[in-house]
């Protein structure tokens, strides 16, 4: 279990100290928006989100800890389809709350621009990208 929480945290510390700029204000918007369910959280829309967040973060460090930083790893953002499809038949009761419904909507949108990123990645390693192309060690070498 330590080995699988230090595999988690070298993850984030990719992401968010060994990315180039742009990619990394990316993931910090992408994170801090479906992070933004712990403000809904009574709601079951952002509990689920946060399931689903909490279940993807574990995924890919599984798949970390196996193959290393590699384009596969976004493929666990497909939780969010069947996510998404649920919500759909709330819209409803989604919608009597004006500030839930704005978030929902702003998670929709990032989190397809990012579904859209993934695939890119995901067609890119089924082709043939399989190295990991960032990596993580105490003294910053990448």
């Amino acid at each position: 279990m330590v080995g699988f929480l230090i595999r988690m945290l070298e993850l984030f510390g990719v992401v968010f100290l060994r990315f180039r700029p742009v990619p990394r204000l990316w993931c910090l918007w992408l994170v801090g928006v479906n992070l933004a369910c712990l403000y809904f959280i009574t709601h079951i829309e952002a509990q689920v989100v946060l399931a689903v967040t909490a279940i993807a973060v574990a995924a890919q460090t599984l798949i970390y800890q196996r193959i290393g930083f590699t384009r596969i790893l976004g493929s666990t953002h497909v939780l969010w389809v069947p996510m998404f499809a649920w919500m759909a038949t709330r819209v409803d009761t989604i919608m009597q709350d004006r500030a839930l419904a704005i978030w929902l909507t702003l998670l929709f949108a990032t989190n397809m621009v990012s579904i859209v990123v993934d695939t890119i990645d995901a067609v890119r390693f089924m082709r043939g990208e399989r190295a990991p192309h960032y990596h993580w060690s105490l003294l910053g070498q990448s």
